[in-house]
């Protein structure tokens, strides 16, 4: 709990009404989490290229940090076509540096995220990936959320309406998982 207390914003927060227990939210405990995986990656392999895209209502891709993030928003978000080829073009300009070298950058950004809103998780699957998918073999694509996909592509709130919407869903996961 001590180790988690750093990252508390200072307000009384506490869990159940109870004065002894301190609250800390989903949020504090990923970014503590990925904090230490970020700390280790530069520790043991500090030219891996490290990125973060981040989602709400939108989609921002981060990258490693060292360039402007770019925001997807709008009827991007539906089109997996685009999503997919500007995630291969913006990793060429925001997957250039080794964490050794965006260690704190991508900290600042990490601390600096906020819960917000709707949740366009197909979006920024689809953009990670296609970011991933460039920067070698062995990629790999970590996925935090508490929110269901509810905004752009592979929307499952669209599963309510007919059976048709709920294959259509099924097969966007499946065509990304083969990518």
């Amino acid at each position: 709990l001590q180790e988690l207390m750093k990252f508390s914003d200072g307000s009384d927060q506490f869990a159940f009404n109870d004065r002894n227990v301190t609250y800390v939210s989903r949020l504090q405990c990923v970014q503590a989490a990925i904090e230490a995986q970020l700390i280790d990656m530069k520790a043991e392999k500090s030219k891996r290229k490290v990125g973060l895209v981040s989602f709400n209502g939108d989609v921002q891709v981060i990258g490693d940090g060292s360039q402007v993030p770019q925001t997807i928003s709008g009827d991007k978000l539906t089109n997996y076509a685009w999503l997919l080829e500007n995630g291969q073009k913006v990793a060429k300009t925001h997957m250039t540096q080794g964490i050794d070298k965006t260690e704190a950058q991508l900290n600042e950004k990490l601390f600096g995220l906020e819960e917000t809103g709707p949740t366009a998780l197909g979006p920024a699957v689809v953009s990670a990936i296609a970011m991933a998918g460039e920067c070698g073999n062995g990629s790999s694509v970590v996925i935090c959320t508490d929110g269901l996909a509810n905004v752009g592509v592979g929307c499952l709130e669209e599963q309510k309406d007919s059976s048709n919407a709920a294959q259509d869903v099924a097969a966007f996961y499946e065509q990304l998982a083969e990518y």
